[in-house]
């Protein structure tokens, strides 16, 4: 039966009408140690044996994945440790043979977005390749949130971005403990921190996000990012603003299921993050504010961004263009304060207009609504 299309338009008050879509996530463990509770995870998803998808980084340089291992016990079928940044095609296609021989029947990917993602992507492979789904457990040790979608994002061997999406792909369970991440690099947590502020704030005037729960978690996203994103900065040990950021990403982006773009911010990310190899969450330090300028001078999207300012301790001025970019300006003070700011320069992107032109393509096809986007930091 196909539902309704209660998408926003022109004038249309979100808070009046909407479809909330539930996520297939099961269950969702938070605090410093459940890590230890993955067996029992594993056991009420009706599983018998794990296959690990991680990191190099992970694997060698912490003792996430030992512990992870020594966790699952005789649960342990294999660990694949090669992801690697914007998860390679060709580390997808060995870790999706691996899995198949292991005889493991769930995945678990430990570490941010690559590894949650090619987890996916092996059971996409796996599904293409049996018509079975192999369900996924996510212990995440970054803000990507990348736990909470459906969707797979790889690098193909040209460099581009392809996105594979369904439902089945979400991850089952997510276990969210402070622990784990104080191993992450302070950098790497941060920005991918702003990634999920770059999620929350394009979901606000996304057209087919619901009110109820969608933008009300949002805001309150939000709100916590610019609380403890700077407390995260200053007290990096400290593993229950770990959590608490966890918690904040979960919002930013749970439950809203989509299968195409979030918005023209992440667009923009795909397009340069894996043609220059920029870290997703710079790239959201690159182009968030920028695109929250621009959306200013959109009514609609303008009154959406609005509703941020007392979330984020501003005062309002009631013109929504100007209380829009109050916003921006606010977004680009936490990247510095967060010492997060950097230019396309930086990171080796080459400026001219064949250049621009072709980094707006690659963005304008995965957000065909928008049709323009300037004044990005070089």
């Amino acid at each position: 039966m196909a539902l309704p299309d209660h998408s926003q338009g022109p004038g249309c008050d979100s808070s009046a009408m909407g479809i909330y879509r539930a996520s297939p996530t099961e269950l969702m463990l938070y605090g410093n140690g459940t890590t230890s509770q993955l067996r029992s995870v594993i056991t009420q998803l009706g599983r018998k044996k794990a296959f690990v998808v991680t990191g190099r980084s992970l694997y060698e340089k912490t003792p996430i994945i030992k512990s992870v291992e020594k966790q699952l016990g005789d649960m342990h079928g294999g660990t694949y440790y090669k992801i690697g940044q914007h998860a390679p095609i060709q580390l997808i296609r060995e870790a999706t043979a691996m899995m198949s021989e292991s005889g493991c029947d769930i995945l678990v990917s430990v570490g941010g977005g690559s590894p949650i993602d090619s987890a996916k992507a092996i059971a996409h492979n796996i599904h293409k390749e049996t018509g079975k789904w192999v369900p996924s457990i996510a212990v995440p040790t970054t803000l990507s949130v990348a736990e909470t979608t459906q969707n797979a994002g790889f690098t193909t061997d040209e460099g581009h971005k392809i996105a594979v999406s369904d439902p089945e792909q979400v991850p089952k369970a997510v276990i969210y403990d402070g622990e784990n991440a104080t191993y992450t690099p302070m950098n790497l947590w941060l920005s991918t921190g702003m990634r999920a502020l770059d999620h929350a704030v394009e979901l606000m005037y996304h057209p087919l996000a619901s009110e109820i729960p969608t933008k009300r978690l949002c805001l309150e996203a939000i709100k916590d990012l610019f609380t403890y994103l700077p407390q995260s900065k200053a007290d990096p040990s400290n593993a229950e603003i770990r959590t608490k950021l966890f918690l904040a990403c979960y919002a930013s982006l749970f439950p809203f299921l989509f299968s195409g773009g979030v918005g023209l911010s992440h667009s923009i990310g795909h397009a340069i993050g894996a043609s220059y190899a920029i870290p997703h969450g710079i790239t959201s330090c690159l182009s968030l504010a920028p695109v929250v300028r621009l959306k200013a001078n959109n009514p609609d999207e303008a009154r959406q961004i609005a509703r941020i300012i007392p979330y984020i301790g501003k005062q309002g001025t009631g013109d929504d263009s100007k209380d829009a970019q109050v916003v921006a300006d606010a977004i680009a003070n936490l990247v510095e304060e967060l010492d997060l700011k950097t230019t396309l320069t930086a990171y080796n992107v080459p400026t001219g207009e064949k250049e621009e032109d072709a980094i707006a393509s690659r963005a304008l096809h995965g957000n065909k609504d928008h049709k323009d986007f300037t004044n990005f930091p070089e």
